[in-house]
């Protein structure tokens, strides 16, 4: 069963992907099918969201300089997260800032071309192999990572929910995302206060069977890397980066509004407070992100910002362009980093897949 389900999860993406994919291009009237208005494929096909003269006013309107600062601040993020991600690393072992950074890139490719977000589990992969560290200790520092990510989008939508008009769902859905993270960073606390404890309850109970003691090992490794959490001068670092972070992706938001005159005054509800709606716009992305879908987040990343560029009245031609340019631009920019990186590693990526399989059988 448990390996039946791991091979429909990417299958499940992969439609959740296709199915947007087709919503972000095309307005389904399947009403006027049941009605008999309209045939199959004119109900289906026949109103598409982008047309020549979106395309034309787009090209007209862009201005590529703000768009290629977006993707230099987009490649600086890189550096910055090696160092958040390096310096939890080093609460438990030391581990070259190159092979981190390296290993970051690589987590990103894969991520963009393998299912199930395989990345996340392959970099840790390689920068244990390349720094001695643990495999369980550095793949703890992903999860831990993660956890300071949600952390920095917590507040990031706690702050924005506030001061923006979501509708009452997306707020309440804020708000709860805001205290579901408060309450696993204070979880999390507890967890690195009580690194000894827990390991006399691991050594208590270890011999009282095999999944008791595949539980006590997965929580000991957890809480390993979270290690960083015990030293108030790394967690500021930690703090601090994490915020700079997604100070990062929000700039990058606004660059490419910006890029498209969006900010210009053509669309009132997006003219002279960018700022916000970049911030909101990232929100909204990120949690298109968490959708499954198939590798890199096509069509949950596009069907997001379609829906948050409704809210600023953009029309649907340029959101789909716009969502279209933005995707295309985080996912190039990072795939060519990670290959890159490959090459600077001297790793094969047939050998990476190889590890991947062996890796998600054994688990």
């Amino acid at each position: 069963m448990k390996r039946l389900l791991k091979r429909l999860q990417p299958l499940i993406g992969f439609a959740i992907s296709v199915v947007l994919v087709y919503l972000v291009l095309f307005s389904p009237q399947l009403g006027k099918f049941f009605t008999g208005d309209l045939n199959l494929l004119d109900a289906l096909f026949g109103d598409p969201r982008i047309g020549l003269a979106d395309l034309q006013t787009a090209w007209s309107s862009l201005n590529p300089i703000p768009a290629l600062f977006g993707v230099l601040l987009l490649m600086g993020t890189l550096f910055l997260r090696t160092w958040r991600w390096r310096l939890i690393i080093n609460q438990i072992g030391p581990a070259p800032y190159w092979t981190v950074f390296h290993g970051v890139n690589v987590g990103y490719l894969l991520n963009n071309v393998l299912p199930l977000r395989a990345g996340e589990l392959l970099r840790a992969v390689i920068v244990a192999q390349r720094s001695g560290v643990s495999r369980a200790a550095v793949l703890s520092t992903v999860v831990a990572e993660r956890v300071f990510d949600m952390a920095g989008l917590g507040i990031v939508f706690g702050v924005v929910t506030f001061l923006f008009p979501f509708p009452d769902w997306l707020q309440t859905v804020g708000l709860s995302f805001a205290g579901a993270v408060l309450l696993v960073l204070v979880v999390s606390l507890m967890l690195a206060k009580s690194v000894d404890r827990l390991t006399r309850w691991h050594q208590a109970i270890g011999k009282r069977g095999k999944v008791v003691r595949k539980i006590g090992e997965t929580v000991l490794s957890l809480v390993e890397g979270l290690s960083v959490l015990k030293s108030p001068m790394a967690m500021v670092h930690v703090l601090w980066s994490t915020l700079a972070l997604w100070a990062c992706y929000i700039t990058t938001m606004k660059l490419v509004l910006d890029a498209f005159q969006l900010t210009n005054g053509t669309y009132p509800a997006l003219a002279g407070q960018a700022w916000m709606p970049a911030a909101a716009m990232t929100v909204i992305t990120s949690l298109g992100f968490a959708i499954p879908s198939a590798p890199g987040g096509v069509g949950t990343y596009h069907a997001a910002v379609l829906l948050g560029l409704s809210w600023f009245d953009v029309p649907e031609g340029m959101g789909v362009i716009f969502a279209t340019v933005m995707h295309a631009m985080n996912y190039l920019t990072l795939t060519l980093w990670g290959v890159i990186s490959l090459f600077a590693m001297k790793l094969k990526f047939s050998d990476i897949v190889r590890t991947a399989r062996s890796s998600s059988d054994s688990e």
